[in-house]
């Protein structure tokens, strides 16, 4: 078990440390080209977006794979693929409208400026390019090769990094910036298919049954609830500040949570390889379930007080990387990285919870934490800023996992 984890575990941070790096190399051409205020629309556009992208996730990915059987796995990839297409072609419209009737005050520059909606409206096709791969991603769990979901990614990093540069180079505006997201998400959903056929000799067709989503959308509300209070609470304080704060605020938190961001992928590498294997030795032993449980917590707490430590060292040069400027990121950054522990925790424990069809508990956990983060948000943010939006969202993620913890131990005596 512990081979199986650390191989698509590794595959995973490996994947990720070339997207990592790639999408750094990025947020700097962006960042150098648009400067504090700039980025900030950019981070503005696509916070909005990654709404939708949690709408059309919906939690169908751990549904599937706890529903899939040799037999029947094809089949339920075609459905999952058709269902989310409809699912995020709905919300491509949906983000589009709202996107135009957002607030914005042209006397102060606060809120979301006519070119930001544009930017919306145009990088919402990524709502329907992240859902293709997130589909496509659960036969890569359900099989534990992550190896090939990494090389995808990879590919369509490596386009917008290209994109990015280009973009510089010709034309270094927020539209461009934002237009190249859309066509690396396309690469990325085509490699992924060419990888899955290559490999697993899968025709990615979408199949539509309304009675088979149905059932999907029945079992998988309860998660998709609690993903959707989950992005509340994480994302929430962007939104409060692009409506309370300069953009150049934005921008400078926006490129904090970037780097923050980019390493709570590293907890969810690790749920996402154990969560298969986890429900397998539930079945066979629950005293085997817990004992591994307690042991990859431990293993979990010691990684991300590594990682910790390694956010704490990165937030100083970033003034060296963006020539002097976002220098109030370095504070956001330090703040931000003492919450890495309890995300890390969190992501294994939430998996937990839906082992054991407690998902609707979720939903209550959740809850809490997203009414907790936008009261703390809306109180704190218009007078101390994004310094903050920092602070509250370390303390939602505490509360977070001590919920969580507590109703996984109510759990283990059932």
């Amino acid at each position: 078990m512990f081979k199986k984890v650390a191989y698509n575990t590794g595959a995973q941070v490996a994947g990720k440390f070339v997207t990592a790096a790639t999408t750094l190399l990025v947020t700097i051409i962006i960042g150098r080209s648009l400067g504090e205020a700039g980025y900030g629309n950019f981070t503005k556009i696509f916070t909005f977006i990654g709404y939708f992208y949690t709408f059309a996730d919906f939690g169908l990915n751990a549904i599937y794979i706890k529903s899939a059987k040799p037999s029947t796995e094809q089949y339920l990839l075609k459905l999952l693929i058709g269902l989310r297409i409809i699912i995020a072609t709905s919300l491509i419209f949906i983000t589009i409208a709202l996107g135009y009737i957002l607030p914005y005050n042209s006397s102060t520059g606060i809120g979301f400026s006519p070119l930001v909606k544009i930017g919306i409206a145009l990088a919402a096709f990524t709502i329907l390019t992240q859902a293709l791969f997130t589909s496509i991603n659960a036969i890569f769990q359900r099989k534990l090769r992550y190896d090939l979901s990494a090389i995808a990614a990879v590919v369509g990093a490596l386009t917008v990094l290209i994109g990015a540069v280009v973009c510089s180079r010709f034309s270094s505006t927020l539209l461009g910036f934002s237009a190249i997201y859309v066509v690396g998400g396309a690469v990325t959903v085509l490699a992924a298919a060419i990888i899955i056929h290559k490999y697993f000799k899968i025709n990615l067709n979408p199949a539509i049954s309304y009675e088979e989503f149905k059932n999907l959308l029945q079992q998988s509300w309860p998660i998709g609830l609690a993903l959707i209070l989950n992005l509340v609470y994480f994302r929430v304080d962007i939104l409060i500040l692009s409506l309370t704060r300069s953009s150049a605020d934005v921008g400078i938190y926006g490129l904090a949570y970037q780097f923050f961001e980019a390493s709570l992928a590293v907890p969810i590498f690790f749920s996402n390889a154990l969560y298969p294997l986890l429900i397998d030795l539930k079945n066979q032993s629950k005293a085997k379930y817990h004992k591994q449980i307690s042991n990859w917590l431990k293993i979990l707490t010691v990684v991300s007080l590594l990682q910790t430590s390694g956010l704490l060292v990165i937030s100083m040069f970033i003034p060296l990387l963006y020539n002097g400027q976002f220098q109030g990121s370095v504070l956001a950054l330090q703040v931000l990285s003492l919450g890495v522990p309890f995300f890390f925790l969190s992501a294994l424990l939430w998996h937990c919870l839906i082992i054991v069809n407690r998902q609707k508990h979720l939903i209550v956990i959740y809850g809490i934490g997203a009414v907790f983060n936008i009261i703390c948000n809306l109180t704190l943010i218009p007078t101390y800023g994004y310094l903050a939006a920092a602070v509250v969202t370390i303390a939602s993620e505490a509360l977070i996992l001590l919920l969580l913890t507590i109703d996984y131990r109510l759990s283990k005596r059932n």
